[in-house]
């Protein structure tokens, strides 16, 4: 097992990571509660009901995915807690991929004012959204609008939670993975795509979750609120999350469609060739992501949904993350008259 302990001034947490981690890991933070709750997936819970979660009673079962981030649904947990005695002194652990995981990270930040939590991902995608204390659900004007920061108590990655995913849950999750290389480095980056060139395989992964687990660390450990560098992190879903919610596809999915927008608007902007267009284009589709939705993307639609990013600082523009010349990060404000172009410009180039 490795561990990660972040370094914040005050109230640091550990994430573990490792194969069969998850019991003994546990009973370390439960042991300590006299009252512990359990939020889990609902597929989660299928899965694994009579293996490793079989010793687990009375557990909110949380719809999956994007459904457990409707405000009905999260009612239905905090009421769900509530109606099972829920102290301040208690533990919340919240057990399932990365929607479950915002949902249940907000419920424990909200019920009574805020109760401890610790994060159980599941999911490839969820090895993103369960660091660093951001919790969320979504707004019928855009994802992630109603939210905390709570840091949880712990983190523990248990990787075999892994080998029931289907395809499509690792390709989402991949996407999370392969942006936190190109925030590593411009090797980092060309590596993952030389080793995942003839397809995407969890078992094969393992160093790459490391280190993005450790990118994210350093991220939210220098700007835990996202005044600042923590915003790099958004890195491909500006566009991302308004293709995610105009049409409705998997999370990762829509991150990489972002990645490679991020890639032409910092080509265009920097008027270099920073990235390889033709090759990631190949490289993506090959592994199965719907690089075609970008030719049909309705400019007039996207800039909606951009408009209700968090990073937005005018009406008159749009935040968006690029990367430089130097393959390093940078924040800028796009006006929207620019971004109809570029938008404009990427279907074309297709």
């Amino acid at each position: 097992m490795k561990e990660f302990e972040t370094t914040y001034p005050d109230e640091n947490y550990t994430v573990h990571v490792g194969h069969g981690i998850f019991k003994e890991t546990l009973n370390l933070y439960t042991s300590r509660y006299e009252d512990v709750f359990y939020i889990i997936d609902e597929n989660v819970h299928h899965a694994f009901k009579n293996t490793v979660l079989k010793d687990i009673e009375d557990p909110v079962i949380a719809k999956p995915g994007e459904a457990a981030k409707t405000a009905e649904a999260f009612i239905g947990i905090v009421e769900s807690l509530l109606g099972r005695g829920i102290k301040r002194s208690s533990l919340v652990v919240v057990i399932g991929g990365g929607a479950v995981g915002d949902a249940g990270g907000f419920a424990a930040a909200v019920t009574l004012r805020g109760v401890d939590f610790i994060q159980v991902p599941t999911t490839l995608l969820a090895h993103d959204s369960a660091i660093g204390g951001k919790t969320a659900i979504n707004s019928r004007h855009g994802k992630n609008l109603i939210g905390a920061f709570h840091r949880p108590s712990g983190v523990i990655y248990d990787l075999d939670f892994l080998n029931t995913l289907p395809e499509s849950e690792i390709l989402s999750g991949f996407g999370e993975v392969y942006k936190h290389a190109l925030l590593d480095s411009e090797k980092a980056a060309n590596e993952l795509m030389e080793q995942t060139a003839h397809g995407v395989e969890a078992a094969d992964l393992e160093d790459s979750i490391i280190k993005g687990i450790r990118t994210k660390m350093r991220y939210v450990t220098e700007d835990e609120f996202e005044s600042g560098s923590r915003k790099y992190l958004n890195l491909g879903h500006t566009l991302g999350h308004a293709i995610e919610y105009e049409y409705k596809i998997q999370h990762g999915h829509a991150v990489m469609l972002g990645l490679y927008a991020m890639m032409f608007i910092s080509n265009e902007q920097s008027e270099s060739r920073i990235f390889d267009l033709e090759a990631h284009y190949t490289y993506l589709s090959n592994l199965g992501y719907p690089m075609e939705l970008l030719g049909t993307l309705d400019s007039g639609r996207m800039l909606k949904h951009m408009k209700h990013d968090k990073k937005n600082i005018s009406d008159a523009s749009v935040g968006f993350i690029l990367m430089d010349k130097d393959f390093e990060p940078f924040f800028t404000e796009i006006n929207t008259d620019e971004m109809v172009k570029y938008i404009g410009a990427l279907k074309e180039s297709l």
